[in-house]
């Protein structure tokens, strides 16, 4: 008996627009039976779809690249991982690279495209589908049922352990002025919208913290209101302000003075009553290396570390980077951020790489819309999300965190949408010219 042939790929198109469906109708025309494809013009209609079975990929069209047709479409991709989400719209209409993250987006199909352009989008759509469904495939191996003797007592319930603590990230630097708040800030707000678990920010930098002003937020209580149980234990909650952006804040206090009687084991319970209430916890510290930042260190899964492209900010952080090696703090989550990169400065990534003998994993950009997102209390993630440093933040949540999950890179040697909205934006490498002043922090 000959054996069955595998069902077509099921593929579903919503949009409103006639020229995209012409050109899927000539397109289709060049698949073989493999691939069954239906053209839906309202959502609910593909709601009922996925209610009724699995779909392999889901185009959408430009009608849905709205706030209210990506949140639809996010919320079809977390109930059905499986699915493989293109996007198709006009190149000056992508809307913002968030809501296409959170929708699940692997693939991109420009507008206006030809039917060879939309069949081979096509085609690398259901490859995707096949390299997901590999990955989420899984063998259970079934046990035949036990008879247990009639007089056998009832097993014990099982202890459910302890949550895990939250993924922890430091924010450092050796030299004020690095940036260090601005990132932090970004990088709560990125893994809030992103991943849809609870962040929180606790500000370290005790005497002058700078989170409040640059949140623009009003806290009714902040650190220095803390009181420890007799257990030494911290109700948190009731400490946090919560921001717009979707993250909880742990502010500083409003006068320096306020500080001075909490010592290094009160930061310590105050940073787990955090860490056990919440999914992300960003640290802004002082730049400074005493006992209240050094415990921080060590109990962050990541230490992001800050320079920008001045020799005093290069000579400190390879000052902080030998410190943290002499005190044997763990350096496996440490990652080098070199921030207000500009051209014209003398001074380039590339000198620096040479003096600290490792490169950057994230270099960001000056940008004036950093200062424009300060002042309206927003992150500029938020603000402007189309702006290049934006857009080098969000391609590089993914290599700093990868425990968030908001990946780069597909399955096999495909690359998301993201990857390929953003490869413009890489860096490029600088002309080299070396300084008198670094060759003599480097001397060979």
């Amino acid at each position: 008996m000959p054996a069955s042939l595998p069902p077509p790929a099921f593929v579903v198109v919503l949009d409103r627009s006639d020229a995209l469906v012409r050109s899927l109708v000539k397109a289709v025309d060049g698949l073989d039976d493999a691939v069954d494809v239906h053209l839906f013009t309202r959502a609910a209609e593909v709601d009922a779809l996925f209610a009724s079975g699995p779909i392999d990929v889901l185009l959408v069209g430009p009608s849905e690249m709205t706030p209210t047709g990506l949140k639809r479409v996010a919320k079809w991709h977390a109930a059905h991982p499986a699915t493989v989400v293109m996007v198709a719209c006009q190149a000056d209409a992508l809307p913002d690279p968030l809501l296409l993250m959170k929708a699940g987006a692997e693939q991109l199909l420009k507008l206006p495209a030809g039917a060879a352009a939309v069949r081979r989008a096509l085609l690398t759509a259901l490859e995707a589908s096949e390299h997901l469904k590999d990955e989420l495939t899984t063998v259970v191996e079934v046990p035949a049922p036990r008879v247990e003797p009639a007089d056998e007592p009832e097993p014990e319930p099982e202890l459910v352990g302890e949550p895990e603590p939250a993924v922890t990230i430091t924010v450092a630097s050796a030299t004020g002025g690095c940036g260090k708040t601005f990132l932090a800030t970004n990088l709560a707000y990125l893994l809030a919208q992103g991943t849809g678990k609870r962040v929180a920010m606790i500000d370290l930098d005790l005497q002058f913290g700078e989170v409040v002003a640059t949140l623009q937020l009003k806290p009714q209580r902040t650190i220095a209101d803390v009181e420890l149980d007799e257990f030494g234990q911290v109700d948190i909650a009731a400490l946090m302000t919560p921001h717009k952006g979707g993250f909880d804040v742990l502010a500083a206090p409003p006068d320096p003075v306020a500080a001075e009687g909490m010592g290094a084991p009160t930061i310590a319970a105050v940073i787990e009553a955090v860490r056990n209430l919440y999914d992300f916890v960003l640290i802004d510290t002082p730049p400074s290396l005493n006992e209240v930042v050094l415990g921080a260190f060590d109990v962050s899964d990541h230490l992001i570390v800050l320079a920008t492209l001045d020799i005093p900010s290069v000579r400190n952080m390879r000052v902080f980077l030998t410190t943290l090696d002499r005190l044997q703090i763990p350096t496996d989550g440490l990652h080098l951020v070199l921030n207000k990169a500009e051209k014209g400065v003398e001074l380039t990534g590339d000198d620096i790489h040479r003096v600290l003998g490792r490169g950057w994993d994230l270099e960001l950009p000056y940008d004036r819309e950093v200062s424009r997102s300060v002042n309206l209390g927003l992150p500029v993630s938020e603000v402007a999300p189309r702006a290049e440093v934006s857009r080098r933040l969000v391609a590089g949540v993914p290599s700093l965190l990868p425990e968030a999950g908001m990946r780069a890179t597909s399955s096999g040697t495909e690359h998301t949408l993201f990857a390929r909205i953003l490869s413009a934006l890489r860096p490029r490498k600088e002309a080299t010219p070396r300084t008198a002043a670094l060759a003599e922090e480097n001397p060979s």
